[in-house]
């Protein structure tokens, strides 16, 4: 029988005997998730379209690519939000990151205007590690921080990271209007 022909039966057949519970149409809402929840199924999704693209494309017009289209999703999403971040927000939420995880860091400098962090442990970096994809951790997670940072009208400046192996993520937030 021809599928289209199968499905219109099946679309017309009687409905289910009501003492069959009634499934909905779609899942139910998902759980709450933590940060690091999300973000690493969301890696994990796309590390084999990453590799593909490397391998199609080569590494650095593939790594192009995506770290673009990462940040205009990014800036989409955190631009739902409808107002720029203030540094104590931004202290409140950074500390949040980590929700779940191993997330270690020092605030060295907080004033209405800077946030400077200082990471020494980080469990992303770990599990980039534990995936055999930390090669692509500064590409789908770190690098996300800029063009986020930069939506929500503060500049981001990072040197070091530990998914780089430096050892610490050195951020420093600046709101936009008061950068020296």
């Amino acid at each position: 029988m021809y599928p289209a022909r199968r499905a219109r039966q099946l679309r017309d057949a009687e409905p289910a005997p009501s003492c069959l519970p009634r499934l909905p149409r779609y899942p139910l809402a998902m759980p709450r998730l933590t940060p690091f929840e999300r973000i690493t199924m969301a890696v994990e999704a796309q590390i084999p379209l990453v590799r593909a693209m490397e391998a199609a494309l080569g590494r650095e017009e593939a790594h192009r690519l995506v770290r673009a289209a990462l940040d205009k999703t990014n800036r989409a999403m955190v631009a739902k939000r409808g107002s720029l971040l203030d540094i104590p927000t931004l202290a409140e939420e950074f500390a949040g990151f980590g929700e779940g995880v191993r997330y270690e860091f020092t605030t060295l400098e907080q004033t209405e205007t800077t946030l400077q962090n200082d990471v020494t442990h980080c469990d992303y970096a770990e599990f980039m590690e534990k995936i055999g994809a930390r090669d692509l951790g500064q590409l789908l997670i770190c690098d996300g921080d800029f063009a986020m940072a930069d939506e929500l009208g503060l500049t981001l400046e990072r040197t070091t990271t530990c998914m780089a192996g430096d050892g610490h993520c050195n951020f420093c937030y600046h709101v936009k209007s008061a950068r020296p």
